[in-house]
């Protein structure tokens, strides 16, 4: 029973903020639920009974299945993923269902049907500027073959902090959905779809109350957002649940462990020559103990959120830490 009254407080309690904008338009209060109020304004969810109660979102039921129905529109599908942790943030598995037949790139037999897949790799401002875009395009669509995916039909440089790149993801989708079609924004949970999708709202010159909640909790989005204004008419942008991935760390941390995690400034390198029997800590998180190498020393590069502390010592000492 407490788990169906903190259920149903979620989406009974409401707060209201007042706009900033100076419009009578814009002067009407944005109403947002207690939950995304908490998100915004604290960082985490009201009750956790609560949320452990919210069903799941299956992407491939859910998204796929719509477009494989809409035979008569075209479908652009915008995978948003973290460049601070590609592997871990790209949903191999669900876009493997969600877009079958998808190798040839192109769009589908049936007149007016399309598959495009657009990759927009996030967080690029936290990259030191070694990774140049051309390395960076290259690397991505590398990765993209080597998961088992169709090479994308565009990839995108994006940071939704400074807009890097907003403008290029916006145009290029627009242009592949042609007159007619949908915009499916998909994503590992934490990947920045939301972001993204705030960005691009600030660029179009949208009102501030059609924001997306964005928080670091995973899972803040629950479930499909339709998103205005952003295509023309007879076009739309979906905003869809993250992917969770339960192999991911994040997935097993408190949501003030999180924010210490993920990196909000630009990744420097810290590095230790290390010898055999000898440990480095990765925070609290992962230890990395030298067994064996081929010779005297060896450099452990590592990248890094600068909350996370790194020390280094002996192996035989390491227990004690």
């Amino acid at each position: 029973m407490d788990i169906d009254k903190d259920a149903d407080r979620l989406q009974r309690q409401q707060d209201v903020e007042p706009s900033t904008s100076g419009s009578e338009e814009d002067t009407m209060p944005v109403i947002l639920c207690a939950r995304c109020y908490s998100l915004r304004h604290y960082g985490h969810v009201v009750s956790q009974h609560g949320e452990a109660a919210l069903p799941g979102f299956d992407l491939n039921k859910k998204v796929g299945r719509k477009i494989k129905l809409q035979k008569y529109r075209r479908a652009v599908v915008l995978c948003v993923v973290d460049m601070a942790d590609f592997d871990g943030s790209l949903p191999r598995e669900a876009l493997q269902e969600l877009l079958p037949g998808l190798e040839a790139g192109e769009y589908g037999s049936q007149a007016g049907l399309g598959y495009r897949l657009v990759i927009a790799a996030s967080k690029v401002d936290l990259l030191p500027p070694q990774a140049t875009q051309t390395r960076l395009q290259a690397w991505v669509h590398r990765r993209c073959r080597q998961a088992g995916l169709p090479s994308p039909a565009a990839v995108h440089l994006i940071s939704s902090v400074k807009g890097t790149g907003v403008k290029d993801v916006l145009g290029s989708v627009q242009e592949m959905v042609g007159a007619r079609g949908d915009v499916w924004v998909v994503g590992a949970q934490n990947a920045g779809k939301s972001s993204l999708i705030n960005a691009m709202q600030r660029l179009a010159g949208l009102k501030g109350n059609q924001q997306l909640t964005t928080a670091a909790q995973p899972g803040t989005t629950l479930g499909m957002l339709k998103v205005e204004g952003l295509l023309q008419s007879g076009c739309r942008m979906w905003d869809t649940p993250g992917v969770p991935h339960h192999f991911q760390l994040s997935s097993k941390l408190t949501a003030d462990e999180v924010r210490m995690l993920l990196p909000r400034r630009q990744l420097k390198p810290r590095t230790f020559r290390a010898s055999a029997d000898q440990t480095v800590f990765l925070g609290g998180l992962a230890r990395i103990d030298v067994v064996l190498i081929p010779a005297q020393t060896i450099y452990l590069t590592v990248w890094a959120s600068d909350e996370v502390t790194c020390h280094y010592g002996r192996t035989d000492k390491a227990d004690d830490r």
